[in-house]
């Protein structure tokens, strides 16, 4: 692919990123994720893997969604 065919990356400048953070215990963080799958919120696989928290046995996932800044 040579540089003309690529594909524009401009940033949108009325969209801007907004980062949702779970943390808690592992059981917990995967029921909150399920259950804000069930109510439409995002999908299981959009949010990153089990991270480790700073609190010792507390596990933590991400979700970073790009959101009308209107």
């Amino acid at each position: 692919m040579n540089k003309s065919t690529l594909p524009s990356i401009q940033p949108d400048s009325d969209r801007e990123p907004v980062s949702v953070l779970v943390i808690g215990s592992r059981q917990t963080v995967t029921n909150t994720i399920h259950t804000l799958y069930r109510l439409g919120f995002a999908e299981i696989n959009d949010w990153s893997p089990l991270l480790a928290a700073a609190e010792p046995g507390k596990v933590m996932k991400i979700l970073t969604r790009n959101v009308s800044t209107s």
